[in-house]
């Protein structure tokens, strides 16, 4: 559907929608940075002498790098409801 003749005949649903996509474009955003900030901190501390064990923190942050692109999918798939 045309979002203007929805916009026209549905108003307050429209801008809400409107609105929520751009609360969850502005996480995923966010969420964006998070991931480079992290993924940045990661390739400067990696080491290659490291043995048998990563170090704890290290490996906290691998973690949260994956949460946070899981994050990102749902925020995508919220989008993609949100605009469907």
């Amino acid at each position: 559907m045309n979002p203007f003749i929805r916009l026209y005949e549905h108003p307050v649903e429209a801008l809400t929608d409107a609105a929520f996509v751009t609360l969850l474009v502005a996480a995923l955003v966010a969420t964006w940075w998070a991931a480079g900030r992290n993924g940045l901190y990661l390739t400067n501390q990696y080491q290659n002498g490291w043995r048998y064990l990563v170090p704890f923190w290290y490996a906290v942050r691998c973690l949260a790098l994956l949460v946070i692109m899981s994050i990102d999918l749902a925020l995508i798939a919220a989008i993609i409801h949100v605009l469907g």
